[in-house]
């Protein structure tokens, strides 16, 4: 998996450091403030003032900015999901034009694709990465398999070609999709320059906070920690929404569930018949 250099931490980890960091920088500008106690320090209060506040305010339009962007990729994977979802029932229903045994395997393998799937997502949930990595190349696998089929059916007679030609164009477009929701949900992601940006200014605006308030000798700790973990608690939601394996969000997967169902209940009735 493409991964980035913070996907190594665990959500719970990484909000810790986070806020030990910021709560860091702000005791080490308030005990630089704090040395700084001469009558010309003292007129810089007001200037500092004003660049703590613009420092803050930069953090909170970088907050916003990166998690629009997470929670657009976020979205973007639902859709994708759907899209697939439409694909693998439109391609199940399409095997009805094909003939024996090419029919029957068909909806077996596209019932084995969709299983799979969902076993992806439970896995993604667990954060089992190394059987999730298996099952996708377990997919492009069955991919090729209903690839072969769809291919056979349009090297057949002249006039029965032409009845697998939608079967054919909707696996083409399965896989298709297989590679668009891999980079959605692997290479779409929220770039290591905006992180540091982000963090930067956070950080930089807790140094600022921290020295005009060494500057005043006056300090509210709990102030101080409430905004350190507000703007931590939001950096982890962003972190989450755009790693591929998330831990607070979830994706509604009920799309695929109702189609394996479907599946299942129609291979259940045409074993039945048989």
């Amino acid at each position: 998996m493409i991964q980035q250099f913070m996907d190594g931490f665990s959500l719970g980890g990484l909000f810790l450091l986070t806020l030990a960091l910021m709560l860091g920088f702000v005791e080490a500008g308030f005990r630089l403030g704090s040395r700084q106690q001469d009558k010309a320090a003292k007129q810089q209060a007001s200037q500092v003032r004003g660049v703590m506040g613009a420092m803050l305010g930069l953090t909170a339009f970088m907050l916003a900015f990166t998690f629009a962007s997470a929670q657009g990729h976020h979205e973007q994977r639902i859709v994708n999901m759907v899209a697939e979802a439409g694909l693998l029932s439109d391609a199940f229903m399409q095997t009805e034009f094909l003939d024996e045994p090419a029919r029957t395997e068909a909806r077996g393998l596209l019932h084995q694709y969709v299983t799979g799937r969902l076993q992806i997502i439970e896995l993604a949930r667990a954060r089992k990465a190394t059987e999730a990595i298996a099952l996708i190349k377990k997919a492009e696998m069955l991919q090729l398999e209903l690839w072969e089929i769809a291919a056979a059916a349009h090297r057949d007679l002249p006039g029965q070609s032409q009845r697998g030609a939608p079967f054919a164009s909707t696996v083409q477009g399965i896989i298709n999709m297989h590679a668009v929701r891999l980079q959605g949900a692997l290479m779409n992601r929220i770039s290591w320059a905006v992180w540091a940006t982000l963090y930067l200014t956070g950080f930089m605006g807790m140094l600022v906070m921290g020295y005009q308030a060494g500057l005043s000798t006056r300090r509210s700790p709990l102030a101080t920690a409430t905004l350190a973990v507000a703007f931590s608690t939001v950096m982890m939601l962003i972190v989450d929404l755009d790693r591929p394996m998330m831990s607070l969000f979830q994706i509604n997967d009920q799309v695929m569930i109702d189609l394996e169902q479907r599946m299942q209940g129609i291979l259940s009735v045409n074993d039945g018949g048989d």
